[in-house]
């Protein structure tokens, strides 16, 4: 227990230590400085910081979240950062490196295998790529090009990775290659480009038609390749998943992640939201609300305890979901053209990486 306990520790410490770092990546690629030089200094006084006014969250605690020359307040960013990247960190690993029925007891003992490893450090690279590009879209509703085309590329790199390991395996069980039909339409590559693909012009569609219908940009185009990078990181871990079979499981859970990326920011504004319809008398939008939140609950339900298997079944309740979709953004959407006053904004990017986080957290691969 108490090694089990040093290690998780460890791991806290160092996601302590990379967030802090992530804060520096977040706050530069803002301001377009260099990550490397200078060294950590105010942003107000331009004094250079001395290496115990870095120490995670302690320095903010025992500075009282002030600068220690003069005395300008610290973002409370940095602590958030720091502890959150910390509890990601152990979270993640108790979920890939540790057994299931070993959790509550946290042990550790069991032998990590090499898969184990590199999955860990993909899902660690990951979420660092998510809390970068939310902290910069919340902080300046900013997504930078080498944070998504950094994701898209670790997505695929590591299908790459677990392809080859996989026709290892094959290779050893069987003596030979085993390329054929069979491997190539299950290759974790093939799942991670498709996931990409889909994700990507999914979003331009919704991009370019918000645009279209409101005669301005409602999504930024930074929003298309972070669903792309989620594409191509779902796609590649779930691809290696032996609880699916083929790509339309891996459909299915980047539509989970897309519906939960509107009901995020939709709880977030929902009482506000609400309340102007129910002072406008809009009944129609709040029925269509009504309506598509129902079915979705209802379909998700459904899908879960398999009473969509039959192909006719799930792609026929698939496109009522849709369509009730597109009759609600087509009503939000008008309203908001009609009454533009009425916007409240938050940016989408963020949505999008936490939903793909919370479906990486408690949606099983194994």
């Amino acid at each position: 227990m108490f090694f089990s306990l040093t290690i998780l520790a460890l791991i806290f410490i160092v996601g302590l230590v990379t967030g802090s770092f992530l804060n520096v990546v977040i706050l530069r690629t803002i301001s377009g400085e260099s990550i490397v030089f200078p060294g950590s200094k105010c942003p107000k006084c331009q004094t250079p910081l001395k290496w115990y006014h870095n120490v995670p969250i302690l320095s903010y605690l025992f500075l009282r979240g002030k600068c220690a020359f003069c005395g300008e307040k610290i973002s409370i960013q940095y602590p958030i950062v720091e502890l959150l990247t910390g509890i990601i960190y152990v979270w993640m690993f108790i979920k890939f490196c540790v057994p299931f029925d070993e959790y509550f007891g946290l042990s550790v003992m069991n032998p990590i295998n090499i898969v184990q490893v590199i999955t860990y450090a993909f899902i660690l690279i990951v979420c660092s790529l998510f809390i970068v590009i939310a902290g910069t879209d919340i902080k300046e509703m900013m997504v930078a090009d080498r944070h998504t085309y950094a994701l898209i590329g670790v997505g695929i790199g590591y299908s790459i990775i677990m392809s080859i390991l996989t026709l290892l395996y094959y290779t050893k069980q069987f003596g030979k290659p085993t390329i054929d039909w069979g491997f190539f339409v299950t290759c974790p590559i093939l799942y991670a480009i498709a996931g990409a693909v889909v994700c990507f012009i999914f979003m331009e569609i919704i991009r370019r038609g918000a645009k279209f219908m409101l005669k301005v940009e409602s999504f930024g185009e930074g929003d298309s390749y972070i669903a792309a990078g989620i594409g191509a990181v779902i796609g590649a871990l779930y691809g290696i998943s032996p609880l699916v079979s083929d790509f339309r499981q891996i459909f299915y859970i980047l539509i989970l992640i897309f519906v939960l990326s509107v009901i995020i920011p939709a709880i977030i504004l929902f009482p506000k939201y609400i309340f102007n319809l129910f002072k406008a008398k809009n009944m129609f939008q709040l029925g269509c609300i009504i309506t598509f939140a129902i079915y979705a609950i209802a379909y998700f339900l459904a899908r879960e305890y398999g009473w969509l298997s039959n192909n006719i079944a799930l792609y026929s309740s698939t496109i009522v979901l849709a369509l009730l979709g597109i009759l609600l953004c087509g009503e939000i959407l008008h309203g908001i053209k009609k009454n533009p006053a009425n916007i409240t904004t938050i940016p989408f990017g963020p949505a999008l990486v936490l939903s793909a986080f919370l479906v990486i957290a408690f949606l099983p691969i194994a």
